[in-house]
């Protein structure tokens, strides 16, 4: 499946936080976001717990069921706009899905459950680098 764009579904909180930071390479939220395809299919992505408690998960529908707060076009940011266009395949890196890679033909982005460093967390982290867990 292309990628055709990336969402932020986003708390106030998270909202606030994320300014300036489109050409970090990484940085963390507390709901979800989605990626949409070319095809018009979505998937979310969120903090879960299953198969463990705090770890990360994917799904066609969203994870909270209420409406965020805000909503926001990431497609262009560091993490993401070298994989628009690109086939992405889901990989879990491990068996407590903690870390997930978004690969691409020719790059990756990688989400996982941590915040600040600390692991097993309900924040989804977001980086073009891959996290060592348990660092």
């Amino acid at each position: 499946m292309k990628l055709k764009r990336v969402i932020y579904e986003l708390f106030e909180i998270d909202f606030g936080s994320l300014a300036g930071q489109s050409d970090s390479e990484s940085h963390e939220i507390d709901r979800e976001i989605y990626l949409e395809f070319e095809t018009g299919e979505k998937f979310y992505f969120s903090w879960c717990n299953e198969p463990v408690q705090y770890c990360i998960g994917f799904k066609p529908e969203r994870f909270n069921a209420s409406e965020p707060d805000h909503t926001i076009d990431v497609s262009n940011w560091e993490v993401w706009r070298v994989l628009i266009g690109q086939e992405i395949g889901f990989i879990f890196t491990d068996d407590s899905h903690q870390i997930l890679e978004l690969k691409g033909q020719s790059s990756s982005a990688y989400l996982s459950s941590q915040e600040s460093g600390v692991w097993l967390t309900d924040v989804l982290h977001i980086s073009k680098k891959l996290p060592i867990f348990g660092n």
